[in-house]
């Protein structure tokens, strides 16, 4: 009786798939007009673009933390008028408030623009342990550069 009834369950369910399969409903057309069976893809009527699209709060962050590089910038070439070594500890107080500023606004921004901003903020971090260590010495900013090359990239790309 049971191998009787399993048998019956196999034959419903391949009748089910017979009758779906010629099933009308169950076709799609493609832009042509021509029909393909449920469970085989179409041919697009138009090839999808391979250009990244970037979210809004990745192009927010962008512009906004392109312009807090900026920003930082500005101010650090004014406290660097300062001179050392007082000078150099207003140069480290900008480039802490600016990587913060930079932390801040990469939130919500897509991942590879998160962490190229975090890089920024990495090499700000390091200068101004640079500028502490060595008040009389002006250290390179070579790493910050690069890392602003990477975060112009990733907002390029999204």
């Amino acid at each position: 009786m049971r191998h009787k009834r399993l048998g019956l369950l196999l034959s419903s369910v391949a009748a089910v798939a017979l009758i779906s399969a010629c099933d009308p409903a169950t076709e799609s057309k493609d832009a042509a007009g021509t029909t393909a069976p449920a469970g085989q893809a179409s041919a697009p009527a138009e090839v999808a673009s391979t250009a990244p699209t970037v979210d809004e709060a990745t192009k927010k962050a962008c512009t906004e933390l392109l312009a807090a590089i900026e920003d930082t910038a500005k101010r650090v070439a004014a406290a660097e008028k300062i001179g050392p070594p007082a000078g150099h500890i207003a140069v480290g107080a900008e480039y802490i408030a600016g990587s913060a500023d930079l932390s801040a606004k990469s939130i919500g921004a897509s991942p590879v623009v998160a962490d190229a901003a975090t890089e920024v903020a990495g090499a700000m971090d390091a200068l101004d342990e640079a500028y502490q260590k060595d008040p009389d010495k002006k250290p390179s900013k070579t790493a910050l550069n690069k890392a602003v090359t990477g975060l112009e990239t990733a907002c390029g790309e999204g």
